[in-house]
């Protein structure tokens, strides 16, 4: 489990730094349009410098490489998957071809340039989720959620959801543990027979957890909404000219995936 206490812990979010600082409407109108102009974009050129970028700013406030690579592999492994699919799939100029037992698989030009385009928007996008993620915590996200009139069950969903994730993590670290020191994990057969125990009994006391939660927050009064205590302050001058340096930035980018299509 310390590959997902790497992954998941949100620490980085919470420390003082330039990045974490900039008023989180701001990040979030930055990281929205950023990511419908990467969805969209045709060429692979928007998605790399999306991707370059937003690398550059987390080593501005010393993110730990191995978090940031810990976070993107699964993310890049499908994407790669995808390359392969479309390679095989798509298009009709072959570049290469094998024939293992007697099955024929061959790479083509069109498909190769269509699966580069997909891992290249799985890659931008990802960063920029996760320029996101390291410099804002998950209340502000909530609160400029709230600000912005997102319904207030989306905003309760995605505070519950946060708030026992770490709790299950935990309780999966548990049963990991009682799971090893009764040699669950000593062969292949083992752990495959142990990890699949290990998500059942999760899913079992995720619901568990989840009903007594719900009992005890309907005995004391709760009937929904009001997750949130604080609210954010007024726009100042300087969050106005981060907007417009933002969508500056934004437009220039269009302009140059338009030339280099």
């Amino acid at each position: 489990m310390g590959i997902l206490n790497h992954v998941i812990m949100d620490h980085f979010a919470n420390k003082e730094n330039w990045l974490t600082n900039v008023e989180v409407r701001v990040k979030l109108f930055y990281i929205g349009i950023a990511l419908i102009i990467n969805i969209c974009s045709q060429n692979i050129v928007i998605p790399l410098i999306f991707l370059v970028t937003s690398l550059v700013l987390l080593m501005t406030i010393k993110i730990p490489l191995k978090n940031i690579v810990l976070r993107m592999a699964i993310p890049l492994l499908l994407g790669a998957f995808m390359l392969i699919i479309m390679g095989l799939h798509k298009g009709e100029t072959l570049i290469f071809s094998i024939t293992p037992l007697g099955y024929e698989l061959a790479l083509k030009k069109e498909g190769i340039l269509i699966g580069l385009l997909i891992f290249s928007k799985v890659g931008g996008g990802v960063m920029l989720l996760l320029l996101l993620s390291f410099t804002t915590s998950i209340t502000k996200i909530c609160m400029a959620a709230s600000w912005m009139k997102i319904p207030e069950t989306l905003i309760e969903v995605l505070s519950f959801v946060y708030r026992y994730l770490f709790l299950l993590m935990e309780e999966a670290e548990t049963m990991m543990s009682s799971q090893r020191s009764r040699l669950g994990y000593k062969t292949w057969f083992k752990t495959i027979r142990s990890f699949g125990t290990l998500g059942g009994m999760l899913i079992i006391r995720s619901i568990t957890r989840a009903e007594n939660a719900h009992s005890a927050m309907i005995s004391r009064g709760y009937d929904g909404g009001r997750i949130l205590s604080i609210q954010l302050v007024p726009l100042e001058r300087n969050d106005y000219l981060m907007f417009i340096s933002s969508g500056i930035i934004l437009i220039s980018l269009l302009f140059v995936g338009f030339f280099c299509l």
